[in-house]
C-alpha cells in the first residue's frame, strides 16, 4: 500500500530522538498501522471516513507535531561526524556554497546527509536557492528519497511567497508533463502541484509601511489622480478630492440600480470615505478569468483597504492570492494560441491589437511580470505597440506594459481607472511657448510635468533633429555639399562674415523657424549659461566657414541610427529598432496613466507551441558562465536572457532592448554588417566604431563558447542579434546538446563564425581577430577552472527528463570532455586555433543559411 510505502521511510530519522535501533521504531508503526488497517472497513462507513492520501497527510502532520527538531538535527549531525567527519567540515565551512549542497543533494545515497542538506537549504538566502529551483524541482518528481527531504523547505517557501508558489506550480506543470504520459497513478509531485494550486500553503501577506515612504511619500496613493500643472498641483488635487467625496456621497444616496450600472473596476477604486468598513461594502462578484466582466484579474481581497487613514497590516480574507498572476498569464497565452490561425502577419497584427483592448477593460489589476524582480502593478497595456514576431509556423508576439511601481504589490492602492478617451496628446506647435514657460519652473528639480527620471534630450541633440529635418526638407538643395572652395566663394565667404546673404522667403522661414526654436529653449537656461552658450556660439560663427558648416550637415544627414519603415511581411523590424529611450517617452506621453511619477514600461515575448525548458536550461548555464567570467576578469560579454516557464510548451521571455537581428539589418538596410558598423558608428577611426568592433568581438568569443559547450544548433542570422553598442546576442536555444533541427545533426561547427564576421574584426591578419582567438582560449580556460559550477545544471535536469536535448546519449558526458581536462594550455591553444579555422571554413554553415534563406526568406 502507499500508506506502508510512505510510513515506513521517514519515521526512523524522524523519531530518532537518540540514535535508537531501526528496528524498533519500525515495528512500533507496523503495530500502528495493523490497527488501522484492521479498521478501516469500520471508517470507510463513517461520514468522517479518510482516503489513503488524506492519512498519509494527517499521519505525517502527527509525525511532525511529535518530532522536535533540535534532537533530530542533533542525531543526524552526530551520525555525520562520526561515518563521514570530512563531509560535515565541509557543510560547516564557509566555502560550501548553493551549488555544492544542491550537487551533493543530488549525488549521495544516504538518507542522513540527504536530510542534513535538506535542512541546510534554510542557510541560504532565497534568490540564491531560486535559481537552481528547476534542479530541485526535478529531483521532487523524479527521486522520492529527496522529495521527501526537501518537501518541507518547498511548503515553507510557498507559504511565505506567491511568487515563490506561482514559480513552483508553473514548473511542476511543465515538468510533470512528460512524466504523466507514461505514469500509471500520481506521485508526490502531482499532490503538491495540487496542493500549492489550491493554496493548501496560503501564503501569509502582511503589509509593513517602512519609515521612508512615510516621510519621503515616494509611494504616494495612487488612486488620486495627479496633475500635470507643477505650479498648481497641489490645490488641483484639493479640489479634486473634494469633488471625488461629492460624487460618491451624491452615488450612495441614488437608487441602487444606478451604482449597478457602473464599472466594476471604478467601484473597487474608490477610496473608503466616513468611517464607512469593507464589511458595509457591497462585495463584488468574483470574475476571475472572465476578460468580459472588467475584473478578470480582481481575487475581491480588500483586507489593505485604507480606513480612515489606517490600513490593515495582514490579510485574514479567504481570497486566492495565486489566482490574478495565473489568469493574467492565461489570458496573454491564450492569445498566443489563436494567432496562428490568423492568415497574413498584418491581419494577426490587427487581431492582437483587439485582444490587447480586451484586456485592458480588465486593469488596472495587482498582477505583475514575475521576471521583473522590482515590485509593479499592471495598470495597461500599449496595444498598438504589440507585433506578432517572425516565425515561420508560430506567432509569438512583443507586448509592451505599463507598470507603476509600489511598494507592496498586495498591499499598495491601485490608480483609478482612466477611459482611453483621456489619451494625453503631444502639444501644439502654437502653445509650444507656454509649455517652456511651464517647463522652465520645474527645471530645477529635474522633473518635466511630474515625471521622476524623465530623460529629456539636450539642446544639441534638438539641435541636430532640427537641422536634419531641416536638411531632409524639400529645399535642402540651396545647401551645396561640395568642399571645393573657388576664389569668388572665397569673396563671398569675406562678404558673408559682415553681412548675411538673402534667403529665399520659404528657407527664411525655416531658418527663423530653427532660430525660435533655439531662442525658446534657451529660456530653460540659466543667464550664466545663456551668456556663456551665446558667446562660443558667436565665437563659432566667427571662426567656422561656411564650406566647414556644409560638411558637417552632410554627415549628419549621412551617419547615424537607421529607422527601418514599416513592412507589412515583418512589422517587428522597425518596433525594435525604435530607441527604447524613445519609445518609453512616446508611448509616456500618449498614456492615460503617464503622468504618475512611478510610472515605468517594460515589454515581454510571450511564446506558445515552443518548450522554454530548453531556454531555461541555457538561461541558467549562461548566468553561471557569466559569474565564472567576471571572477576570473575575462574580458568577455554574454547576456543571459530571463525566462518565464508557464507550462511545457509556452512561457514568457525578456526581450533584448536596442537589439533587432541580422536578418532584420540585412534585409532592411541592404549593407553588408560592416557597412552597417560604418553607418551606424562612424568612420573607422572613430571612438565610438572602435568601441563597437571591441564589443562586438567579446561577445562573438563568449557565446562561440557557449555554442560549443551546450552544442546550439540552429544559428542562422535571425537567431543572431546586435544591439546599438555593437554586442552580438544569440537566442533561441530550442535546438542543443544532442537536439537537432530536423533531427538532422547537419551543423557540424563548433560554432558559427562568418567571413563577414571577420570583416567587422578587420581581417584574418587584424589584431582584433587575434583578440578574438585569445578570448576564447582564456574563457575556456576559466570554464574548466570552475567546471564543478556548471555540470550539476546539466547533470541533474538529465536525471528522468524527456527533453529532447538528452534524447540521445550519455550528454553529460559529451559535456565534460568538451572542457579538454586532459589537455595543457599549450594543447588547448592549439585547440581552439583549429577550431576557429574549422567554423570558419565550414561548408555546413554556408548549406545551412542557404537552406534557411529558401525556405524561411531568412538573409545569408
Amino acid at each position: 500500500m502507499f500508506f506502508r510505502r510512505h510510513a515506513q521511510k521517514p519515521i526512523p530519522t524522524h523519531n530518532s530522538i537518540v540514535a535508537t535501533p531501526i528496528p524498533i521504531a519500525l515495528d512500533k508503526i507496523k503495530i500502528i498501522e495493523d490497527e488501522t488497517e484492521s479498521t478501516e472497513n469500520e471508517l470507510s462507513t463513517t461520514p468522517t471516513a479518510l482516503s489513503p492520501i488524506e492519512k498519509t497527510v494527517t499521519f505525517s502532520n502527527e509525525i511532525d507535531l511529535t518530532t522536535t527538531p533540535t534532537p533530530t538535527t542533533t542525531s543526524t549531525t552526530e551520525h555525520l561526524s562520526i561515518k563521514h567527519p570530512g563531509l560535515l567540515r565541509l557543510f560547516d565551512s564557509t566555502v560550501c556554497t548553493v551549488s555544492i549542497v544542491i550537487s551533493y543533494l543530488f549525488s549521495t545515497k544516504e538518507p542522513m546527509v540527504q536530510e542534513f542538506l535538506g535542512r541546510k537549504l534554510f542557510d541560504y538566502p532565497n534568490d540564491e536557492l531560486d535559481f537552481y529551483l528547476p534542479q530541485l524541482i526535478n529531483m521532487y518528481i523524479h527521486i522520492p528519497s529527496i522529495s521527501n527531504v526537501i518537501h518541507i523547505y518547498i511548503t515553507t517557501r510557498c507559504s511565505q511567497s506567491v511568487d515563490f508558489s506561482l514559480q513552483c506550480a508553473w514548473l511542476l506543470d511543465a515538468y510533470i508533463a512528460d512524466q504523466m504520459k507514461v505514469a500509471k497513478k500520481p506521485n508526490a509531485a502531482v499532490r503538491l502541484l495540487f496542493d500549492i494550486l489550491y493554496e493548501k500553503y496560503k501564503p501569509k501577506i502582511c503589509y509593513k509601511p517602512t519609515i521612508i515612504n512615510n516621510l519621503s511619500n515616494n509611494h504616494h496613493r495612487l488612486d488620486e489622480e495627479e496633475n500635470e500643472n507643477v505650479i498648481n498641483q497641489d490645490d488641483d488635487i484639493k479640489t479634486e478630492r473634494a469633488l471625488s467625496q461629492e460624487n460618491l456621497m451624491s452615488s450612495m444616496n441614488k437608487k441602487r440600480g444606478h451604482q449597478k450600472s457602473r464599472s466594476d473596476v471604478s467601484e473597487r477604486s474608490l477610496p473608503i470615505m466616513n468611517g464607512e468598513t469593507s464589511k458595509h461594502r457591497r462585495q463584488p462578484r468574483l470574475c476571475l478569468g472572465d476578460l468580459n466582466s472588467g475584473r478578470a484579474f480582481d481575487n475581491n481581497c480588500m483586507c489593505f483597504e485604507n480606513v480612515n487613514g489606517f490600513r490593515r497590516r495582514e490579510c485574514t480574507c479567504n481570497a486566492p492570492k495565486l489566482a490574478p498572476v495565473r489568469e493574467f498569464m492565461t489570458a496573454l497565452i491564450n492569445i498566443g494560441k489563436k494567432l496562428p490561425h490568423v492568415p497574413t502577419k498584418e491581419k494577426k497584427t490587427q487581431n492582437l491589437i483587439g485582444e490587447m483592448k480586451r484586456m485592458n477593460m480588465n486593469l488596472p489589476a495587482r498582477v505583475w511580470i514575475p521576471f521583473y524582480k522590482f515590485p509593479h502593478h499592471v495598470v495597461r497595456i500599449a496595444y498598438t505597440e504589440a507585433t506578432v514576431l517572425n516565425s515561420r509556423d508560430r506567432a509569438p508576439y512583443i507586448v509592451y506594459i505599463e507598470v507603476v511601481l509600489c511598494d507592496n504589490v498586495y498591499a499598495s492602492p491601485l490608480p483609478i481607472k482612466q477611459n482611453e478617451s483621456k489619451l494625453r496628446s503631444t502639444r501644439s506647435e502654437e502653445n509650444l511657448t507656454d509649455h517652456i514657460i511651464n517647463h522652465q519652473t520645474t527645471s530645477v528639480s529635474g522633473t518635466i510635468g511630474g515625471y521622476l527620471n524623465c530623460e529629456t534630450q539636450s539642446l544639441d541633440s534638438e539641435l541636430i533633429d532640427s537641422y536634419r529635418s531641416f536638411i531632409n526638407s524639400e529645399d535642402a538643395d540651396i545647401w551645396s555639399t561640395s568642399d571645393e572652395v573657388t576664389g569668388d566663394e572665397q569673396q563671398q565667404q569675406q562678404q558673408q562674415t559682415q553681412s548675411p546673404p538673402p534667403l529665399p522667403p520659404q528657407s527664411a522661414s525655416r531658418r527663423n523657424g530653427l532660430i525660435g526654436y533655439r531662442s525658446n529653449h534657451t529660456m530653460n537656461i540659466n543667464p550664466e549659461t545663456q551668456s556663456i552658450r551665446s558667446t562660443e556660439s558667436h565665437l563659432s560663427q566667427q571662426e567656422i566657414m561656411p564650406s566647414e558648416i556644409r560638411k558637417r550637415l552632410t554627415e549628419v544627414k549621412t551617419t547615424g541610427p537607421i529607422l527601418f519603415d514599416r513592412d507589412p511581411e515583418d512589422p517587428s523590424a522597425a518596433t525594435l529598432k525604435e530607441p527604447w529611450d524613445k519609445k518609453e517617452q512616446r508611448i509616456r506621453q500618449s498614456s492615460p496613466y503617464g503622468h504618475l511619477r512611478n510610472w515605468r514600461l517594460v515589454a515581454a515575448i510571450v511564446k506558445c507551441g515552443d518548450d522554454l525548458r530548453h531556454e531555461l536550461l541555457a538561461y541558467q548555464f549562461m548566468v553561471r558562465l557569466k559569474e565564472i567570467w567576471a571572477n576570473e576578469h575575462v574580458p568577455v560579454f554574454v547576456r543571459p536572457i530571463n525566462i518565464l516557464v508557464l507550462s511545457n510548451n509556452s512561457g514568457l521571455i525578456e526581450p533584448i532592448l536596442n537589439a533587432i537581428s541580422l536578418h532584420q539589418i540585412k534585409k532592411n538596410s541592404k549593407l553588408s554588417l560592416r557597412n552597417y558598423f560604418l553607418r551606424e558608428f562612424g568612420t573607422e577611426r572613430s571612438e565610438e566604431f572602435l568601441t563597437a568592433v571591441k564589443n562586438f568581438v567579446q561577445s562573438c568569443a563568449a557565446y562561440s563558447i557557449v555554442c560549443y559547450l551546450l552544442q546550439v544548433k540552429d544559428r542562422h542570422n535571425g537567431n543572431i542579434l546586435l544591439d546599438d553598442e555593437g554586442h552580438v546576442i544569440h537566442i533561441d536555444f530550442g535546438y542543443m546538446l544532442s537536439a537537432t533541427p530536423k533531427n538532422l545533426g547537419f551543423e557540424s561547427s563548433p560554432f558559427k563564425i562568418t567571413q563577414e564576421f571577420v570583416d567587422i574584426m578587420g581581417g584574418l591578419q587584424s589584431d582584433m581577430y587575434s583578440y578574438y582567438k585569445i578570448l576564447i582560449l582564456r574563457g575556456l580556460l576559466a570554464a574548466r577552472k570552475h567546471m564543478d559550477k556548471l555540470m550539476p545544471i546539466v547533470e541533474i535536469m538529465q536525471h528522468g527528463s524527456q527533453l529532447n536535448c538528452f534524447s540521445k546519449g550519455n550528454v553529460t558526458l559529451g559535456l565534460r570532455e568538451r572542457f579538454h581536462l586532459n589537455m595543457t594550455d599549450e594543447q588547448l591553444e592549439f585547440n581552439v586555433e583549429k577550431m576557429v579555422e574549422s567554423s570558419l571554413n565550414s561548408l555546413t554553415t554556408r548549406v545551412y543559411d542557404t537552406f534557411q534563406y529558401y525556405t524561411n526568406g531568412i538573409s545569408k
